[in-house]
Formats: C-alpha cells, sequence, structure tokens
C-alpha cells in the first residue's frame, strides 16, 4: 500500500514558524483521509494478484495430472491409450533361449518354441595380427646381468630381474615364470634353438589378452636383451597410429600412390599411409556400405561384420594394389544364416532373431535341443494398479479444487497497507495474509463448472460400451463430505478385469469416431463437441474438460482455457495476456492517476497553510508598526 511519502512533494518546506502550529502533522492528519481511496485501490490491485496466484495454482495442479495420465510421452501411466490397459505377464522356460514381448495385437496364449538356429551375419575374421613380440637383435646375457624390464600383462605390471643365473632362453624363461607365475608366457626365439632372436608370446589357453615390454626408469634390460627401438614391445596393434607405422610393423604394402584401396559391398575406400587405423576403421563403419569394422587387443585380430544378419546378407571384400588384408589376414569368411525356429509345430525361418508372429514378438538368444514354453497372460493386477492410480490422483485434485472453493472468504482480513505493516512483525504480517487469501476463489463459477462437468463427464454411459463405471466396481462416495471424490471395490475391478479387459479398455480410452486424438479438441464446435464426448472413452473426456481449462491454444472460439483466459501462465503467452492482468495493469494506471492527484491535494494544503503564516506575519508587521507609533 502507498503511504504519503510516495507522493509528497520534494519542495521544501518551511512551515508554522510564525503561527506555531504543527503544520505537518496537520497536513499529515488531513491527508489520511484522502488515502482512504487509494488504499482501496492497492487492497483490489492485491487481492487482484492474490486471485490470479491461486488460480494458477490450480492450472498447476490440473496440468501435473494431465501430464501424469493423458501425455503420449509418459507411456507407462497414459490412460488414454489402449496398451495402458493390455498389460500381460510373459514367462519363458528358459529366457536364456527365447524371450517375448507384447505388441499392440498381442493376446494371451501359450506356445511351443524350438530354436534351431540363430540368425547370424556375413563375417570376415583375421589371424592373430601381430602374434608374439620379437626382438630385433641378438640377446647378449652377459651385458643383461644385474639388469631388469617390465612385463605388463592386461594392464598388470610385473618386474623381471637378471641376475648371473640368467645366462640363456631356459633360465630367461625361468626368470619369468618367478615373476609372472608359471604357463602364462612363453619365451622363445625365432630359431627355435636358442641361437635367434627373442620372442615374448602368452601361453596357449592361458587367457591373457595384452602384452607389453618396458624399461624401468634405470637399469633397463631391452636393449641387452635385443628389444631395439625399431622393436615390436607388444602383441597388439595401437589404433591411434598411422597406416605408415602400422605397416613398417606388419610389414604390408601401400599402392602406387601410396595408399590402401579397399571395396567393400561395392563401396569404394582410399585410405592414406597417414591415415590411423582408428580413422580407417571409423570411416568404414560410418559409410554407405553397411558393415562395421573392428579391432580387438585381447585377440590381435580384425573383424569385419555385415550389419544385418541372415543368409541374404553378403558380404562382398576386396583390395587393390595394397597387401593390407593379406597382412592381416582378413580373409576367413563365414556366410550369414537365417534364424530357424519350430513355434507350435510350424518352421519359421527369419533373418533376424527378433520377429513378430500374431502379434507376439520372439527374441532368439540360443539355440537349444529342448522346446521351450512361452505363454502370455493378462496381467490383471497391473491394469488394477494402474486405474488405482489413477482414481487416487483424481481423488486428490478434485479434493483440493473443492477446499479451494469452500474455504470462507473472510472480509475482516482485507490486504494490509504499509502503514500497517510498519506497525506489524513478520510473523504477524505473514499470518495475517494467509488468512486473507483464505477462501479468495470461494464458490468460484469456473472451478465449480469444472467439478461439475467431472462429475457428469466420468456417468454418462460410452457409445457402443456396454459397461458402465458402476459395473466395474468404481462408485461415487456416499459421503457427502467427500464431495464426488470416486471409491473403488477392488475385488469387482479386478473381476472385470479379467473378464472382460477389453470392455475396460474401451470405457476408458475410445476414442471418438467422428472426431478422435488429442489436438482436435479446441478446434471442434459445440455440436461437435457432442457427438465427441458421447462417443469417447471416460479418460478422454476428462482430458477435454482439462483442456477446456488449461490449454494455451487457441480454440475456434478465439479462446484458450477458461483459466489460462483469467490468470494466464507463466512461461507463455498468455502470462501477460489475460483478464486479471488487465485488472492488475488497470488498477496500477488508476493508482498511478490517485498518486498524481494526491500530491496536488497536499501541495494545496501546504499553500493554504503558507499562505495563513504570510497573512499572520503581515499582520504582526502592522501591529507592530502601530505599536511603535504608540510610544
Amino acid at each position: 500500500m502507498t503511504s504519503i511519502s510516495s507522493y509528497s512533494s520534494t519542495t521544501t518546506r518551511v512551515t508554522g514558524l510564525v503561527s506555531g502550529l504543527d503544520v505537518d502533522s496537520i497536513v499529515e492528519s488531513l491527508m489520511d483521509a484522502e488515502e482512504v481511496p487509494l488504499n482501496r485501490l492497492e487492497q483490489k490491485k492485491q487481492l487482484a494478484e492474490w486471485k490470479q496466484d491461486a488460480y494458477r495454482e490450480v492450472s498447476t495442479s490440473l496440468k501435473a495430472f494431465a501430464d501424469e495420465y493423458f501425455s503420449y510421452t509418459n507411456s507407462s501411466s497414459n490412460m488414454l491409450s489402449l496398451s495402458t490397459y493390455e498389460q500381460f505377464a510373459l514367462t519363458s522356460s528358459d529366457d536364456s533361449v527365447v524371450e517375448i514381448s507384447t505388441t499392440s495385437s498381442s493376446q494371451a496364449g501359450s506356445h511351443r518354441v524350438l530354436v534351431s538356429n540363430l540368425a547370424t551375419a556375413a563375417t570376415y575374421r583375421s589371424s592373430t595380427v601381430t602374434g608374439a613380440i620379437s626382438a630385433a637383435s641378438a640377446a647378449d646375457f652377459t651385458k643383461a646381468e644385474g639388469s631388469s624390464f617390465l612385463l605388463t600383462i592386461d594392464g598388470r605390471s610385473y618386474t623381471v630381474d637378471l641376475d648371473e643365473n640368467v645366462t640363456d632362453l631356459e633360465s630367461l624363461q625361468e626368470a619369468v615364470d618367478e615373476a609372472v607365475g608359471s604357463g602364462k608366457i612363453v619365451i622363445s626365439d625365432t630359431n627355435g634353438d636358442g641361437t635367434g632372436y627373442l620372442t615374448i608370446a602368452k601361453a596357449d589357453d592361458s587367457g591373457i589378452g595384452t602384452i607389453t615390454v618396458s624399461d624401468p626408469e634405470s637399469g633397463g634390460a631391452l636393449e641387452s636383451l635385443g628389444f631395439s627401438d625399431s622393436a615390436t614391445l607388444s602383441n597388439y596393434l595401437d589404433t591411434s597410429e598411422t597406416l605408415a607405422d602400422i605397416g613398417d610393423q606388419l610389414g604390408f604394402s601401400f599402392d602406387s600412390s601410396g595408399n590402401i584401396g579397399l571395396t567393400i559391398n561395392d563401396v569404394d575406400f582410399e585410405f592414406s599411409s597417414s591415415t590411423t587405423l582408428e580413422e580407417m576403421m571409423e570411416e568404414i563403419n560410418d559409410s554407405e556400405a553397411g558393415v562395421t569394422m573392428s579391432y580387438s587387443s585381447t585377440s590381435d585380430s580384425f573383424v569385419l561384420t555385415a550389419n544385418q544378419t541372415g543368409a541374404g546378407k553378403t558380404l562382398g571384400l576386396s583390395e587393390t594394389g595394397s597387401t593390407f588384408l593379406q597382412t592381416v589376414g582378413l580373409t576367413d569368411y563365414t556366410a550369414g544364416e537365417d534364424a530357424v525356429a519350430t513355434i507350435d509345430g510350424v518352421k519359421c525361418t527369419r533373418s533376424e532373431n527378433s520377429f513378430t508372429i500374431d502379434g507376439l514378438t520372439y527374441n532368439l538368444k540360443a539355440e537349444s535341443t529342448e522346446t521351450q514354453r512361452v505363454s502370455v497372460t493378462q496381467d490383471t493386477d497391473a491394469i488394477l494398479s494402474k486405474i488405482t492410480s489413477f482414481v487416487e490422483d483424481y481423488n486428490t485434485l478434485i479434493d483440493s479444487i473443492n477446499t479451494t472453493i469452500s474455504e470462507e472468504y473472510d472480509r475482516d482480513y482485507p490486504p494490509l497497507t504499509d502503514d500497517q505493516k510498519e506497525e506489524m512483525s513478520d510473523d504477524e504480517i505473514e499470518a495475517w495474509e494467509e488468512k486473507a487469501k483464505t477462501g479468495i476463489l470461494e464458490d468460484d463459477e469456473a472451478l465449480t463448472s469444472l467439478l461439475q462437468n467431472l462429475r457428469t463427464a466420468l456417468y454418462e454411459s460410452v457409445a457402443g460400451v456396454s459397461t458402465h463405471l458402476t459395473e466395474i466396481g468404481i462408485t461415487t462416495s456416499s459421503n457427502y463430505e467427500d464431495k464426488g471424490k470416486l471409491v473403488i471395490d477392488t475385488d469387482a475391478l479386478q473381476e472385470a478385469i479379467a473378464k472382460d479387459p477389453e470392455g475396460v479398455a474401451s470405457l476408458f480410452a475410445q476414442q471418438s469416431a467422428a472426431y478422435g486424438g488429442t489436438t482436435t479438441v479446441v478446434n471442434l464446435t459445440s455440436e461437435q463437441r457432442k457427438v465427441r464426448s458421447s462417443e469417447e472413452g471416460l479418460a478422454y473426456r476428462v482430458y477435454d474438460i482439462l483442456q477446456d481449462n488449461i490449454s494455451t491454444y487457441t480454440g475456434i472460439d478465439g479462446q484458450k482455457g477458461i483459466l489460462i483466459e483469467k490468470a494466464g501462465q507463466k512461461g507463455d503467452g498468455s502470462e501477460y495476456d489475460n483478464t486479471l492482468t488487465s485488472q492488475i495493469n488497470n488498477y496500477e494506471e488508476e493508482i498511478d492517476e490517485m498518486l498524481d492527484k494526491l500530491a496536488d491535494k497536499e501541495d494545496y494544503y501546504y499553500e493554504k497553510y503558507s499562505a495563513m503564516e504570510t497573512f499572520i506575519n503581515q499582520m504582526n508587521t502592522q501591529i507592530n508598526s502601530l505599536l511603535s507609533y504608540l510610544e
């Protein structure tokens, strides 16, 4: 609220010097009476702001309910979708062999499945690419005495110490076994008789993946053992290295232009020597060739696989001018195969391991000689849970709105003026305003109509659906104080779901044949709305009523939702374009005009008292002059 200081003139006033009157107090007292209309305007503005907040709070609750139960982005609880009422319990005698999932056309039933063959993709596999770690020169065990080297196996490093006892291949093997354990690493030489260059490899069936040799910070033995800078110090490729470096390591050659030229499924590729192996594979994988190329450091091998499975999906691979494929051994070809399963005695051949038959999707995972049993049963508990949650939240929603319109507005608690607030503590102000806001939407016509429309919509029959809400165990509470809340007979509802799941689904989620969907409702005439409402299920009716109140889209009548038109919605264009905002703006204009008038009125009073002071001063001067003649 506005106080006198809000409109007082900035002109310096000297008052009461002659008369001795407290002019400021007199004017302030006079202005208190003048301020009464201003305070009323301020209170009206405050009430409009509170009413706007109250409407928006209701709109927020309605929107939250709509987002939870009428949104296709929230498929698990969307009451407008028939699939919400088509919940199934799925079982398989062995999920590791075959899994099933439902579609919109699934039906309850059991099936026998024998998986004879899985669909596979055409594949090229290479042999081991780098093989063993090989030295570049002969070992000098005498020179290596007293030194050591690091042997890193699958990321874990071990120190191999070379003392005076390490004099040949056999003793070096013993030193390695002592460091890492026996049966893991095999030390040999290129000649196989102890006279060639050293090689380090993983033992067969050791389960080891990657191996790397390196020197410690000091006292390294690698150079003495023949592992110079030019030697290969790991048993796998570094995909970040260029093809030139990898070519030096593996020994493949480039074509006359210095490139590797590949053709995969009729798509041509050229890779320069400066291309990294990782870049090469990424370009192939991102191309239209429809394949995936990968390198595994664990198996030290390449795999090129068609992206689609099935016997009809072949894989073409060739190279021109360069020898990359030959060198890495990417020549072992395995043709793709179709999935073969016998379902209920009927042999089914498919190019993929996942396929749908009669509304049921089968996901084949492993071949088996045993017939698996899969079953689809109506999950009445899941459907019951969804309907129950909807009803409970509906009850919470209408209870909140009923409370809002039932609270009595106490006119003894109007909005506080600024002067009143100055005399109160923060806690007192908060308590007062809480009381002042209570009942601000008492008996509100829009909210009362909203509740009545919801009650009516739920109990009018749905065209073409024989089931009624009361027949599936959902009734209105007989307690008057519940004001339209729904009550669920759980046993009756569960029985209805089990006996007629399609009927229950239609009761809630049937679309209007003439005007279906969710986007058309705001663009229908009143007659079209009547047709739509009569044909659609209960969930759609509730959705429509909520949209009548909170839709931010302009309808055929040029209006948005009723509550949006009244109070707007934050974040939407209606936030500043609504009835209450217009009222608030009008109040602000009136307040500004009144402040100007009050300022003029205050100046008027001060001018009057100033004139009085001047007159008194003149009279005093004349009296003093007369007295001086009498002396």
